[in-house]
């Protein structure tokens, strides 16, 4: 069954930037019922974004994702038709036209994650809510610059009390920054703990909401919520509370349930 989507070029920009978020984090991108939600390469995290607004509900699978992409940002700054068959995908500009065979998403490495699927992994209650803060687009900016420089895959929450702050060091110690102190708790806490640095990584527009939901015990879930354009970008993660003085780690690999 053929399926045809027309994007103007705005539309075309903003889905490529979407889609372009994955290509360091994941080698496939598979789109089903315009929803992209899948764990990245490493399982540090979940990504999920609602495509619907610029593709309606189409199936889009693209494999070899980071090499595809570089072939699309050559029709980008135009109007572009998707054309969807049950063998391959068309994306068509004016004169050009990129033709992909569909994967076989058995083949996959970064595979859909069902809505039923994803809350067996994550469930988020409004009552677990333990922090909600707002992180400014220049902060957002300056933990990705910090991350890069420092050659690091986290940072680190530290909790006292009625308040977190954020940091970041190398790993010999011997550099070390304070990103933001004095966040409100809804409940006191103490201990430390580790968010991945990929939310801070992705490209995207505005300011970022960041929440954290105690999940049970010292489990807790991180939820990261960015945009690009009118759409949404939700980047989930599991980090473990530890107390002071011990040493703290992501589960990455563990929110899939493998």
């Amino acid at each position: 069954m053929e399926k045809e989507i027309n994007l103007k070029a705005k539309d075309f920009s903003n889905f490529l930037r979407c889609v372009s978020l994955m290509k360091d984090i994941c080698k496939d991108v598979e789109i089903r019922g315009g929803v992209l939600r899948q764990r990245s390469s490493d399982k540090a995290v979940i990504i999920e974004m609602d495509l619907t607004p610029l593709i309606s509900d189409c199936d889009i699978c693209i494999d070899n994702l980071k090499k595809k992409l570089t072939l699309l940002k050559g029709l980008s700054k135009q109007a572009v038709q998707i054309t969807i068959t049950d063998d391959e995908i068309y994306f068509s500009g004016k004169p050009s036209t990129l033709k992909f065979k569909n994967p076989n998403p058995s083949f996959m490495g970064n595979k859909f994650i069902s809505s039923e699927e994803f809350s067996k992994i994550f469930t988020v209650r409004e009552e677990d809510l333990v922090l909600e803060h707002v992180v400014r687009k220049d902060i957002s900016n300056f933990m990705k610059l910090t991350a890069d420089q420092f050659g690091i895959v986290s940072f680190q929450v530290l909790f006292d009390g009625n308040v977190a702050s954020v940091t970041a060091s190398t790993t010999s110690k011997d550099e070390y920054s304070e990103i933001e102190y004095g966040i409100p708790l809804r409940k006191p806490l103490k201990g430390f703990l580790n968010i991945v640095t990929t939310p801070f990584l992705l490209d995207h527009d505005r300011d970022m909401l960041f929440k954290m939901y105690d999940l049970q015990d010292t489990l807790f879930i991180s939820k990261f919520t960015a945009s690009i354009g009118k759409i949404a970008v939700d980047v989930y993660g599991r980090s473990q509370l530890v107390e002071e003085k011990e040493e703290s780690s992501t589960l990455s690999g563990e929110e899939g349930g493998e």
